[in-house]
């Protein structure tokens, strides 16, 4: 064997070239590329996979992030409501007791510049209307022309008001009231405020119309001068209604009852009508406190027994008779003529008497004071008026 053959030369099981059909079988490079483009689809499509995917955990995170803020925000804004009404509380609380300091201060400023009046009395242990023994004296104080009494402002026929006197209603007198009323409710009694403040220009109109119509005499019964009116002094109240017979409902009798237990007294109390100047009126309250309106209650007296005053307009610092004012005024001290029964006697044996004339000013018109069992006239049985046949007096006056 030569060497030609042993080194496979020339054998037809081996040669130099491939043995299979290049065109049949791809190239080694062909293969690369298509395996690369195949890579790229599947790395394209886990390309776009990852893109859903983050989009979905964005939008997922979004909506968390969205639904968070919400519950934030609404603690938020329920955080602030408890805030700001913790805050109005205070600020309510604070202007409550702003207020009470302030009544507080006007109460120690009226006893400060003392000015005793005349009307005080002149013993120095005197006796108070109740019998009880007080001491000292009761200190008639003036400030600014407001009387006070041992801190409490009085306001009556002695003691006036100044025309420029104008403090509206008293804030601790109105809570009182609205705290009586929602009691009074619960109890199935309504209570309201009929007339609270009248400043003195308003006093000063009302009474002036009476005293034009009935004269100053009878004005001076039914209503206050101007400046003596209790409801200038923002610290009284008319509940309900202004007529007699609101006495016997059950508002008067519960208000009689528990006013006190509220600051407030029946300012005007049956069978006091000499000393307070002022028939009963079981709708006018006044505010004085709740230890001396109990103490005034408990002991059944009234405001001038319970501080040692008078109430009397010729006890008054600028006393005018009635004559003297219905001068001022320009009206008559008695009712007119042409309201006075067409000219029939208006008083009988120094009483009031019934008139008798068809189209008379006290029959079957304003008032009949006749029938006076009492027989001597102006009183009955010790009382302020004889309303035993009183035909519409007294509706609706207030004072």
């Amino acid at each position: 064997m030569d060497n030609d053959n042993r080194n496979g030369i020339g054998s037809p099981f081996i040669s130099s070239e491939p043995a299979y059909d290049n065109d049949y079988y791809p190239r080694e490079e062909e293969q690369t590329e298509a395996e690369r483009a195949y890579d790229e689809a599947i790395l394209r499509r886990m390309r776009e996979r990852r893109i859903r995917r983050e989009k979905r955990r964005v939008r997922r995170n979004r909506t968390v992030a969205l639904i968070i803020l919400i519950v934030l925000i609404m603690l938020i804004v329920k955080g602030c409501s408890v805030v700001k009404r913790h805050k109005l509380e205070k600020a309510h609380t604070q202007a409550s007791a702003k207020a009470e300091e302030k009544e507080k201060k006007q109460s120690e400023q009226q006893k400060a510049p003392v000015s005793e009046s005349s009307t005080a009395q002149d013993s120095a242990d005197s006796t108070s209307g109740d019998g009880t023994e007080q001491g000292d004296r009761p200190k008639v104080q003036q400030i600014d022309g407001i009387t006070s009494v041992n801190g409490i402002i009085i306001v009556n026929k002695t003691y006036s008001l100044p025309e420029d006197y104008d403090p509206g209603v008293s804030v601790l007198a109105q809570n009182a009231f609205d705290n009586m009323a929602a009691d009074a409710m619960n109890d199935g009694v309504f209570l309201t405020v009929n007339s609270g403040y009248r400043s003195y220009q308003e006093q000063e109109s009302l009474y002036y119309g009476y005293a034009l119509e009935r004269g100053v005499a009878e004005a001076d019964r039914v209503s206050s001068r101007p400046g003596h009116s209790e409801h200038q002094s923002g610290l009284c109240f008319d509940v309900n209604s202004t007529e007699f017979s609101f006495a016997d409902t059950k508002e008067a009798k519960w208000l009689a009852a528990h006013c006190a237990d509220y600051g407030f007294i029946i300012r005007f109390p049956k069978g006091k009508e000499k000393l307070t100047g002022y028939e009963y009126e079981a709708w006018h309250i006044r505010y004085v406190g709740i230890d001396i309106a109990r103490e005034i209650t408990s002991k059944g007296i009234c405001l001038e027994e319970y501080l040692g005053v008078t109430s009397d307009y010729m006890d008054a610092p600028d006393a005018m008779t009635q004559e003297q004012y219905a001068a001022k005024l320009g009206v008559t001290v008695d009712p007119p003529a042409e309201n006075n029964g067409g000219g029939e006697q208006w008083q009988d044996n120094g009483g009031w008497d019934q008139d008798n004339g068809d189209n008379g000013y006290y029959d079957g018109g304003y008032y009949d004071y006749g029938y006076d069992n009492g027989g001597n006239g102006y009183y009955d049985d010790g009382g302020y008026y004889d309303y035993g046949y009183d035909n519409g007096y007294g509706n609706g006056y207030t004072y």
